[in-house]
């Protein structure tokens, strides 16, 4: 039997990242905002009129398991659909690269559905959190955003995330 010091939860903690890449994002709603939540934090969103899908690229400071994912959607910014992939250094690779991706291998976690929010008259902010239900360990977490659902409020197509967090531990026993 598991004791509070020992049990798998126990161990499970806020892992800290930072925004490695994003497809696009809105100037008064950068990527980084994402990588400290608080009260103030505006969080990120698209461009106007972005190309589908968005994707965010996540950075952890060393090899972590990453055992659940915690995302914050915007009021009325609101993906359908949002994918989550892994990623690790490829066989061989000894080191992740200075810059962009190559040699980092991506896999996928799951994807999951966002409510369209409409019978909260686009007023409340859907938490999803999402359980990794396997062994997920690596060096990023890649997030696919597709298309927006379509609302009168979203004007310019956009997507919007205000809080990511992502939870596991130190991970590569």
């Amino acid at each position: 039997r598991a004791t509070p010091s020992t049990s798998p939860t126990a161990l499970m903690s806020l892992i800290p990242y930072t925004v490695a890449s994003c497809s696009s994002e809105d100037e008064q709603h950068p990527a980084r905002e994402l990588q400290s939540f608080h009260s103030q934090s505006r969080g990120w969103q698209s461009s106007r009129f972005c190309d589908f899908p968005q994707e965010i690229v996540l950075k952890f400071g060393g090899p972590v398991n990453v055992q659940q994912v915690q995302l914050l959607s915007h009021q009325f910014k609101i993906a359908t659909r949002i994918e989550l992939f892994v990623g690790s250094l490829a066989e061989g690779q000894a080191e992740p690269p200075a810059s962009g991706f190559e040699g980092i291998q991506f896999s996928r976690l799951r994807h999951f559905s966002l409510d369209c929010n409409e019978r909260s008259k686009f007023q409340a902010r859907e938490l999803k959190t999402v359980y990794v239900p396997r062994r997920a360990d690596g060096l990023y977490l890649r997030l696919l955003l597709h298309k927006c659902h379509v609302n009168e409020h979203n004007l310019y197509s956009q997507l919007g995330l205000l809080a990511v967090r992502v939870i596991g531990d130190g991970g590569g026993d």
